[in-house]
C-alpha cells in the first residue's frame, strides 16, 4: 500500500492569492491594521502560526491571544469563501488532475491531504476546483500548529481509512516548500518536492526531497518510477 499527502497552495492549485487577501481582511477587521500579511512569509506554515505571528508583530503578546487568534481565524474562513471564487488568478496546477485521477483508481494507493490550512479553508481552496472528492482524510492546521504533527495525522487517518498499516517507506509527502519536505522527514516518510511555488528543484533537493519534479506534468513519469519501481 502507497500513501500519497499532498500540500494545496501551490502543489494542488493556485488561488492567485486569496488567501492573503481573505488575511488581510479579517485582519482589517479586528485589528483595525491594513496589509497586515506585508512582510509576513506564510510559505509552509499553518493558518494558526501565520495569524499568531501576525498578532505578536502588530499587536504583541498578551492574554487575549488566542482569542483574537480565533475571530481573526473565523472571519479569515468567512472571506476566503468570497475571495477564492473571485479570484481571476484560480488554477488548478499542471497534471493534478491527471494524477489523481490515475492514484485514485489504483487500489493499491491512498491518497490524503498534508496542509497548513485549517480544514475548513483547505475545503474551500479545493472546491472550485472540484478537487475535494479525491480527498476524504488528511492533517489540518486545524489538527496542529507543528507541520510534522499534521502529517503524522494524516497517516494515522489512512491507517484508520484502509485498515491497515502503511510502511513509512511508502508513505510520500508532497509539497512545494522546504518545510513541507522537513515536516515528511522528521515525520520518518518519504518526501516529494514539486517545484511550482517560490522554491526552486535545487532548494527542494537541498532541503532532503527524495525526489523533485517541476510538475506533475512534466515530472509525472519521473514521479511514477521513483515512487512505484525504484
Amino acid at each position: 500500500m502507497k500513501l500519497l499527502l499532498f500540500n494545496v497552495d501551490q502543489t494542488l492549485i493556485y488561488t492567485g492569492g486569496a488567501g492573503l487577501r481573505a488575511l488581510d481582511r479579517a485582519c482589517r477587521k479586528h485589528l483595525a491594521v491594513e496589509n497586515a500579511t506585508e512582510g509576513i512569509s506564510a510559505h509552509g506554515k499553518t493558518d494558526p502560526a501565520i495569524i499568531r505571528e501576525i498578532l505578536l508583530a502588530r499587536v504583541g503578546s498578551d492574554s487575549t491571544l488566542e482569542i483574537q487568534l480565533q475571530s481573526i481565524l473565523e472571519s479569515y474562513l468567512l472571506f476566503l469563501r468570497e475571495e477564492v471564487q473571485l479570484s481571476p488568478g484560480y488554477r488548478v496546477l499542471p497534471g493534478i488532475v491527471e494524477i489523481l485521477r490515475e492514484m485514485s483508481a489504483q487500489t493499491g494507493v491512498v491518497i490524503g491531504l498534508a496542509t497548513g490550512n485549517v480544514e475548513v479553508g483547505a475545503r474551500i481552496k479545493l472546491d472550485r476546483g472540484n478537487l475535494n472528492p479525491y480527498f476524504t482524510f488528511g492533517g489540518f492546521g486545524s489538527d496542529s500548529e507543528n507541520r510534522t504533527t499534521l502529517v503524522k495525522k494524516a497517516a494515522d487517518a489512512a491507517v484508520q481509512k484502509c485498515g491497515s498499516a502503511i510502511e513509512p517507506e511508502d508513505i510520500f509527502v508532497i509539497g512545494d516548500t522546504p518545510r513541507d519536505i522537513e515536516a515528511g522527514k522528521d515525520a520518518g516518510f518519504r518526501t516529494v518536492g514539486v517545484a511550482t511555488g517560490n522554491y526552486s528543484l535545487e532548494q527542494l533537493r537541498t532541503a532532503g526531497a527524495n525526489i523533485a519534479i517541476s510538475d506533475f506534468q512534466q515530472g509525472h513519469d519521473h514521479f511514477l518510477r521513483s515512487a512505484f519501481m525504484e
